[in-house]
């Protein structure tokens, strides 16, 4: 389930980039400790839709998620030179579409979507290009790898001045895939993490961690799930939260609501965060696989995470999706259609724009 988002999310933020971005709003007053958002996720593929979503964040939450899983300007960043236009036009419209005053929470990451090696490259031509033959066998600790992703890690930071960082993404679940890479993998995040702490000593940072794949519950994960405790250990020795990727597939998922279902992230002695999360709200068929679920399931599950992060004084929760997307269903290529029904209704608003009962 999680290389079939992986492929979802390469599409969207590659048709992301295709649209412009600019909607000024006042945010609301919210009355709780920790920051709640969303990512700008739209549900249709329009400049409308585009800018409808980012205006129900601006007005309803505390919080946004800039989520960069599209790869690294490896040449760029390694010559300090001027990065991509397409990059840098993504950027900037993220930043005029966001309010003023709205907290961010920027996430980057050296890794791939299949998180098994080095990410893609960011280049003129767009996300997720091909590696030049030059990047293709270094390795996280390659000196060029660090220096290049430094550069460019501090070049996103100066460029959003986020409230939250993440210098990799659902970064444990190489555990699961190629544990043979963890230590050079954990160099690099020890070196990108003193590299920000020294110019920025005062922001958050950390890589997130895959929590299905964290307690062994994700297929993938069990054969080497012995691996995954110390691994996030070591992890967590560069690391100032531990910031949780968690969702809730259906009500056949063995991923159960619980009160206990944050002990295991609480054992590690870290500020807790939610860097992305979910629950649909109707059954959906999914490449022929029915994943059940209903708005009460949804609810249960919002609100378990709400509790969970009053509770224990999380940082923020982000719910990856603000609206249901069916519109952009069938706008986007038939091989990726049916995969993209897995997130479809984990929406806190109808395709109507209504609310459901959890968004309350």
């Amino acid at each position: 389930m999680n290389d079939l988002r992986k492929k979802y999310q390469a599409l969207f933020f590659a048709l992301l980039t295709l649209f412009l971005l600019h909607v000024p709003h006042e945010a609301q007053a919210q009355e709780y400790k920790f920051y709640m958002g969303f990512t700008p996720w739209p549900d249709d593929l329009t400049d409308a839709a585009l800018r409808e979503t980012y205006g129900f964040i601006n007005q309803n939450a505390t919080i946004i998620a800039h989520h960069f899983d599209g790869g690294v300007p490896w040449d760029a960043a390694l010559q300090n030179s001027p990065l991509p236009a397409p990059l840098l036009q993504d950027w900037t419209h993220r930043k005029n579409a966001t309010r003023h005053g709205m907290k961010i929470f920027l996430s980057v990451t050296p890794l791939n979507f299949g998180r098994d090696g080095l990410a893609l490259s960011w280049n003129e031509n767009g996300d997720n290009q091909p590696l030049p033959q030059i990047w293709q066998h270094k390795g996280f600790d390659d000196p060029a790898v660090i220096q290049a992703y430094i550069n460019y890690v501090l070049a996103a930071v100066r460029f959003f001045t986020p409230d939250f960082l993440a210098i990799g993404i659902e970064s444990n679940i190489m555990v699961s895939k190629a544990p043979e890479k963890w230590p050079a993998y954990l160099a690099l995040n020890k070196a990108a993490y003193q590299a920000v702490k020294a110019e920025y000593p005062a922001l958050p940072v950390f890589a997130t961690v895959q929590y299905e794949h964290l307690r062994g519950i994700e297929d993938e994960a069990k054969p080497n799930h012995a691996l995954q405790h110390d691994a996030v250990a070591g992890l967590m020795k560069h690391a100032d939260a531990l910031a949780l990727s968690t969702y809730k597939y259906g009500m056949l998922h063995p991923n159960k609501i619980s009160d206990d279902y944050c002990d295991e992230a609480l054992a590690f002695k870290k500020p807790l965060a939610i860097a992305e999360s979910g629950a649909m709200s109707e059954t959906t068929v999914v490449v022929g696989i029915p994943l059940p679920s209903n708005k009460k399931t949804q609810t249960n599950f919002t609100r378990m995470i709400l509790e969970q992060a009053a509770a224990h004084e999380f940082l923020f929760v982000i719910n990856w999706v603000a609206i249901d997307f069916d519109a952009m269903i069938a706008k986007l290529p038939k091989e990726v259609r049916g995969i993209a029904k897995a997130w479809v209704h984990t929406g806190l608003l109808t395709k109507k724009k209504k609310p459901k009962p959890a968004f309350e």
